[in-house]
């Protein structure tokens, strides 16, 4: 009886030794993110066997902190950039793709508006004038000015005759001796004959210069006026003053505007005759290349000095300081438009008296100041 004892003992002790190496088999791995502390446990002194198990367990948490920024971009302001169109009709509708709206960025970019997405308020092109229009864009918004053209007025793209827009008669021709007379530095005779050289060089030889009636390209060096003179177109016995001789001084008759180089012979037998198509002794009729650049001289003459005055009456005395034939120059104004030649004309006379011939750069204001509209 007591050896069947010790058998079940025996066989009690073996099966707790196996459960605990099995345990031990199983608790022998860990996590990343986990510490396992152990010690040994020594079995009764009745076997031999010693195994380890865990006793504790110790876990260390570990927190990522993140953090996420996002940059809000809002707009911050809206600007007209460009104005594609700044004149309307009476009575026509404003188009909203006639300038290009910008969106100003928190982020210093920029974004195009597309016109769909912009209003106009206060257009009114029921009347002519400047009308100021106020464009919306989100809760922005910024003014924009067009003008609304009268339907005899066109339209005029030179800030140098802002002032003339819409205008007509008399008024206008006030208005544009206003603005020539901005800025004019007036030139001595003497100094014409260097001007003229640059002014009407021969665009296919820059070593001649251009004759105003014959058309002929001479050498521009100044002989004492044996080669070409200075010819005045209006005549300088019809402005009531004279070039000075020996002394030079600023007047009417040193316009560089109204001076052109002419032959000696040509510019003699034209005299102070009016311009015109008709054959006699009181007309003289340029070659058709500079009938219009003859007229255009004789209207800014007339706007520069109001004493002067243009006509249709050819027996009209000198005296009373006219020119003519004003319907024929209203004619060849039309038949001989501004080419290159004569617009760079302008423009090297600009840049030394200060001034432009506005008959030149908008030829249409001669017919608003003498023709049927006015």
């Amino acid at each position: 009886m007591a050896s069947r004892l010790r058998k079940i003992i025996a066989l009690l002790l073996i099966v707790i030794v196996t459960i605990s190496i099995v345990s031990c088999d199983k608790t022998g791995t860990t996590t990343a993110t986990e510490v396992t502390t152990q010690q040994e446990t020594t079995l009764p002194a009745s076997t031999t066997n010693t195994v380890t198990v865990p006793t504790s367990t110790t876990y260390i948490s570990t927190t990522f902190e993140i953090t996420t920024t996002r940059e809000i971009i809002v707009y911050t302001g809206i600007e007209v950039t460009k104005q594609y169109t700044r004149f309307f009709e009476i009575d026509e509708a404003f188009d909203n793709s006639s300038f290009e709206l910008v969106a100003h960025l928190s982020d210093g970019s920029q974004e195009v508006i597309s016109s769909e997405l912009i209003r106009v308020r206060g257009y009114d092109s029921s009347t002519a004038g400047v009308k100021n229009l106020f464009v919306t864009f989100d809760r922005f918004i910024v003014e924009l000015s067009v003008i609304v053209l009268n339907d005899y007025a066109f339209e005029i793209d030179m800030e140098y005759y802002e002032d003339a827009i819409n205008l007509k008669g008399t008024y206008l021709k006030t208005i544009l001796n206003n603005i020539i007379n901005e800025g004019f530095n007036p030139l001595l005779y003497g100094q014409a004959r260097d001007i003229l050289q640059e002014s009407d060089e021969d665009p296919s030889n820059p070593d001649n210069i251009m004759l105003v009636y014959t058309g002929y390209s001479v050498v521009s060096t100044w002989d004492v006026g044996v080669t070409w003179n200075r010819e005045h177109v209006w005549p300088q016995s019809r402005l009531g003053v004279s070039v000075g001789y020996p002394d030079d001084f600023a007047s009417m008759a040193t316009d560089i505007h109204n001076l052109k180089p002419s032959d000696p012979d040509e510019n003699a037998s034209r005299s102070n005759d009016y311009f015109n198509t008709i054959v006699g002794s009181d007309f003289y009729e340029p070659r058709d290349e500079v009938k219009g650049d003859i007229a255009r001289i004789l209207f800014y003459m007339t706007t520069m000095y109001p004493s002067l005055t243009l006509n249709n009456d050819e027996t009209t005395s000198s005296a009373y300081l006219t020119m003519g034939t004003l319907s024929v120059l209203l004619e060849w104004n039309l038949l001989d438009p501004v080419d290159e030649f004569e617009m760079n004309r302008n423009n090297v006379l600009y840049s030394y008296q200060g001034n432009r011939n506005p008959y030149i750069d908008y030829p249409g204001f001669a017919d608003l100041i003498w023709g049927d509209i006015a």
